[in-house]
């Protein structure tokens, strides 16, 4: 029981970060830059930023920003 619970719970991250990125991903390339990141939440720190990049290619993914807002990394759009 526990083990569906928490299988839902992680879908349902995943779908809110998705539904996250088309709000700051402006240009729609699948990926948030600092750039994108700092037009909708310019209190994130470019430290905050480079952690939650963990392939460190510059640019947050839909799991990056899921684990990152898990994390308390990032501001959480969703409440």
């Amino acid at each position: 029981m526990t083990r569906k619970i928490l299988t839902a719970a992680a879908i349902l991250g995943l779908a809110a970060a998705a539904y996250a990125m088309t709000d700051i991903d402006a240009n729609g390339d699948g990926g948030v830059s600092y750039t994108e990141m700092l037009a909708a939440h310019p209190e994130v720190s470019e430290a905050a930023f480079n952690d939650a990049d963990t392939d460190g290619n510059g640019m947050i993914d839909e799991a990056e920003l899921a684990a990152a807002r898990a994390a308390g990394l990032l501001p959480d759009d969703q409440g």
